[in-house]
């Protein structure tokens, strides 16, 4: 056997030794960063990304290939011994080799035209030579080790070759367990990490209890420092696969931002300047304010890198420090007098409601149904017609529920994204007390950031509700026979659906929209960028209230998209969403119609 052959028992105790320098590696940063690599978590990775499979997803499936590759090459290489004496699973181990192998040439040519990509985009944003040289050096140790792995599963046929195969897989696992043992351990740590989950610096209520000192409260970051133990872990494993990249809009609008070349300035920064480096020395104020936190850069990444956490913490530690312009201040300046982010009298909310028999929760505490109307649908003119679309289904299918008219308050959003945590939790705190003295269960929402403020943030804080949003409600409704479109009433128009980032990427509603448009509608057309894999309005991370530097808009790339199905109606499920489309049809004279999909459905009735 080829295994007696020193040469070959050389050979094999080499690559024993590089498996286990991996497995040492994964020990090792899973023990700095606090994260267990138990058989349950390695089974829930195992799950998740099983789920992963019909997605469709690109870069998934070419990441998944690396990860299968290099997984299949290690146990080829250490059942070799035993091979012999079992030729059909060397026969098994080929044949799965070859759609890997295909994967992995893939992937090759992707991180190629990555690099390519990504040189553009650090010359547009003025990178310095020395990050240019860092992040080619890392981008080339990652084409090579697919390369790497490519070969290693090619020279598999060749047993006579069995040792230049060897050899190639040793190298390769000593670049494993140097650069992507950090990554793997991120991965398998915060995989399952919801996107909506923000990391709470402090809790109000206990400083206001006396229960916190409030000198001891920091909130975001001055100093590499502060940075806490998982947002370390998160950008020292950004290996720039630069996937968020590709999904960011503000780097396809041209925008001072890259989500890869943000998470790698900040660990190269808190590497090389020591705890006390001021991360704004490398980051700039506009490249934050950029990010309009749709979340794309967090759901693509194949390593589970949390760029949105990065930032949250850095904008608050520009708002500690002052560093607000006159619309952010003038915004939350807003907030904190009037509780909505206009400055308009609180007590105008329900004026779209006059005639139109809509109870508040004080005239009708009985009510079902709490309709949270928001800021937009409540003062912007143009989306109170979905307040109004939304009462008149609501009427028809006989649904109980109320609003809150003066009493509500903006729920708190745009002071968090733009990293005003205390305001946030001021707003929060004063709408839960409100809830919960009318003994409010159920909560109707339009609007996804409220949508997902009341149903994932407010737990937190003792606001705990059963919130569905009004497509889900709607498409529930329909389903159930409570409303009706005769069919005679479908219209006859082409409608493409925009998903709004908070309501699908973070809250994945995804199907009900499209089932209560195609009860209303004959001709329902997609995007190619849908669903999950939705592209943002540009009003999130409360952009709406702000403006950054752009080559050209978010909200006109998005349209760009729409027009290209040919449909004569942009579908929205979100006021800002539609405020900015609705914007940008008119500046691109775009022949498009932008109604949100309660409009439609009313229209029907």
């Amino acid at each position: 056997m080829a295994a007696l052959d020193p040469v070959f028992a050389v050979a094999y105790a080499a690559t024993v030794a590089s498996v286990a320098l991996v497995f040492l590696a994964l020990a090792l940063f899973a023990r700095r960063g606090s994260v267990s690599l138990s058989p349950g978590r390695l089974v829930g990775l195992t799950k998740d990304e099983a789920s992963r499979l019909g997605t469709g997803d690109a870069v998934f499936l070419m990441h998944l290939s690396i990860a299968l590759g290099v997984g299949l090459s290690i146990s080829y290489s250490l059942l070799d011994p035993a091979l012999g004496l079992v030729p059909l699973l060397r026969t098994v181990i080929l044949v799965v080799s070859l759609p890997l192998a295909l994967g992995l040439v893939a992937s090759f040519a992707w991180r190629v035209e990555r690099f390519v990509s990504s040189k553009r985009v650090e010359k547009a944003l003025g990178s310095p030579a020395s990050f240019t040289t860092s992040s080619s050096y890392l981008q080339l140790i990652l084409i090579l080790a697919i390369a790497l792995t490519t070969t290693e599963l090619v020279l598999l046929w060749f047993p006579s070759l069995a040792l230049a195969g060897a050899a190639v897989g040793v190298l390769r696992n000593v670049l494993v367990a140097a650069y992507y043992a950090r990554p793997s351990v991120n991965l398998i740590g915060y995989f399952d990490k919801p996107l909506h989950e923000v990391r709470v610096p402090f809790n109000l209520a206990d400083v206001m209890a006396g229960k916190t000192d409030p000198d001891s409260i920091r909130s975001g970051v001055s100093k590499a420092s502060e940075f806490d133990a998982a947002e370390r872990l998160s950008f020292d494993s950004c290996v720039e696969i630069g996937a968020c990249e590709a999904a960011c809009p503000a780097t396809a609008a041209g925008r001072p931002l890259s989500p890869r070349v943000l998470v790698r300035k900040v660990s190269l920064l808190a590497g090389s300047g020591g705890p006390a480096v001021d991360p704004f020395a490398s980051v700039g104020e506009d490249e934050l304010w950029s990010c309009t936190s749709c979340g794309a850069c967090v759901a693509s990444c194949p390593v589970s890198v949390k760029h949105l956490d990065i930032v949250y913490d850095l904008r608050r530690g520009l708002v500690a420090q002052g560093r607000l312009d006159k619309k952010k201040s003038m915004m939350l300046e807003n907030l904190a007098q009037t509780q909505n982010p206009y400055g308009f009298k609180n007590s105008t909310r329900a004026a779209w409601a006059e005639g139109l028999g809509v109870d508040t929760l004080a005239a009708n505490p009985k009510a079902e149904y709490l309709y949270w109307v928001g800021c937009l649908s409540s003062f912007d003119q143009r989306a109170q017609r979905i307040a109004k679309a939304l009462s008149t289904i609501l009427k028809r299918a006989g649904v109980s529920f109320a609003i809150l008219g003066g009493e509500e308050g903006c729920v708190g959003d745009p002071a968090r994204r733009l990293g005003e945590e205390g305001r946030y939790q001021e707003l929060a705190l004063q709408n839960i007390e409100k809830l919960n003295a009318y003994g409010v269960k159920k909560i109707i929402a339009t609007c996804p950031h409220c949508f997902n403020a009341l149903k994932n943030e407010y737990p937190g804080f003792g606001g705990k509700y059963e919130v569905v949003y009004h497509t889900q409600l709607i498409s529930d409704l329909i389903r159930q026979g409570r409303i009706k479109v005769p069919p005679e009433k479908v219209q006859s128009i082409s409608v493409t659906l925009h998903d709004a980032c908070y309501a699908s990427r973070y809250n994945s509603v995804f199907d009900e929209p499209r089932e209560a448009l195609a009860a209303s509608v004959a001709d329902l057309r997609e995007m190619h960028r849908k669903k999950e894999k939705t592209f943002c309005c540009g009003a999130g991370g409360s952009n709406y209230w702000y403006e950054v530097p752009q080559q050209k808009s978010i909200s006109g790339i998005r349209t760009a998209e729409a027009a290209k199905t040919g449909a004569k109606t942009i579908a929205t499920e979100c006021p800002f969403c539609l405020s900015m489309l609705d914007d940008s049809t008119k500046v691109m004279d775009a022949a498009m119609d932008v109604r949100d999909v309660a409009e439609i459905v009313a229209e029907c009735l």
